[in-house]
């Protein structure tokens, strides 16, 4: 599978995120089309030499614009990118990107937000792309959005602007502040990664690079202010995820208190948990309280197993990653004897849609065994070969 890795690593604004993207093997003439008719001015891509780095570099020549500077309302904007000369996918992707930052705007200073065409344009470039290059999924390492005060309409404001917070809420984008004052992270180039990125952390996937782009940035740092991009080769077979491994010991928890322990774990999100015998010191008998769990829900997880065990710490250990298959709950007619029956089943695949493992509800499976005296065992092994033969069919 083909795979986008951003590297912000001192952040990035539209520029450097379509220099990158073109530095990688995006189609120069589909993207400089886009831009240039969008915002109704020449568009200039070179390659340049900064700090001994060959970068991409694209701008607006500004000055050569029939007008300049333009601010579009939302109506007039998803207008311009709805007659965009591209394809679908991509006048889709601009248009959500571009009232996901007129919306961030909205709630922040009120409605009636307008955005500037170059911004607009850049976006249009941006999909264009990442289209070029195959509409890749797009992973990122942890996004630098600077530091201190910058002046802004309403005066100065700290770093990140409040906006810029708005349009990163809930999407899978990991932030962190610095490594310089200054705005590093611009409100539109957040909109674009919020919108376009899978997963974040804060190493590489295992991967196999085929190109590397690097786009530059316009503000002066004490390093190459530039955006990596990486256009790889990832095993698409299962999907990776960020997780952390919990672990105590207590020895003096009784059965009861552990076993309520672990429904209280898996209801706040937990992803595993395991109560194993273990011999103390003194010979004492006790417990290995381990937790699979998110690593966003890992603090509030060990707050939980302290609590309720009187444990004085919980060793967290970072996992790098894991692999795991795409699960979904999938409701399937199962026959039963004479009986007809809707049983819920647990469905595994990989990212290409291949079925993995198939395995029924305990639930629902004991449900059945106590109303037609069967037992549990010979339920589960009927369901869930009717459930594969659905799959081998096709």
């Amino acid at each position: 599978m083909k795979c986008l890795i951003f590297d912000p690593y001192c952040g990035a604004s539209e520029k450097m995120i379509l220099g990158a993207l073109l530095g990688c093997g995006a189609n120069d003439w589909r993207v400089k089309s886009a831009v240039e008719w969008l915002s109704e001015a020449p568009v200039h891509i070179s390659d340049e030499n900064r700090n001994g780095m060959k970068v991409k570099n694209i701008y607006i020549k500004e000055q050569d614009a029939k007008e300049w500077p333009v601010f579009l309302s939302r109506e007039d904007a998803l207008y311009k990118l709805n007659i965009m000369h591209e394809k679908e996918p991509v006048r889709t992707d601009a248009m959500k990107i571009v009232n996901m930052i007129l919306d961030s705007l909205d709630e922040i200073h009120g409605k009636g937000s307008k955005i500037h065409i170059a911004s607009v344009a850049m976006i249009g470039g941006i999909c264009t792309a990442i289209d070029t290059l195959g509409r890749p999924v797009i992973q990122s390492t942890p996004a630098a959005m600077g530091g201190g005060m910058v002046d802004t309409r309403c005066g100065p404001m700290p770093v990140p602007l409040p906006e810029t917070f708005q349009v990163l809420k809930g999407s899978n984008v990991i932030t962190q502040g610095g490594p310089f004052d200054g705005e590093l992270l611009t409100h539109e180039a957040a909109a674009v990664l919020s919108y376009y990125t899978r997963s974040s952390s804060r190493y590489y996937p295992e991967h196999k690079p085929l190109a590397i782009g690097y786009g530059a940035g316009d503000i002066d740092l004490p390093i190459p202010n530039v955006l990596r991009v990486t256009y790889c080769e990832v095993d698409d077979a299962l999907i990776g995820d960020r997780i952390e491994l919990l672990e105590t010991n207590v020895d003096d928890v009784t059965g009861e208190v552990l076993g309520n322990l672990v429904e209280e774990l898996l209801s706040m999100g937990a992803r595993d948990v395991s109560i194993i015998p273990a011999m103390m010191k003194k010979g004492r008998s006790g417990h290995l309280i381990r937790v699979v769990a998110k690593a966003d829900d890992g603090p509030a997880i060990s707050r939980r197993i302290m609590l309720e065990t009187g444990s004085l710490g919980v060793r967290v250990i970072p996992v790098k990653h894991r692999y795991i298959a795409k699960r979904e709950i999938n409701v399937y007619k199962i026959t039963i004897g004479d009986n007809y029956y809707d049983m819920r089943f647990k469905v595994s695949s990989d990212m290409s849609g291949k079925v993995i493992d198939v395995s029924v509800e305990y639930e629902d499976a004991k449900l059945i065994s106590q109303e037609m005296k069967v037992p549990l065992k010979s339920v589960m092994r009927m369901a869930e070969k009717q459930a594969w033969e659905r799959f081998e069919k096709g």
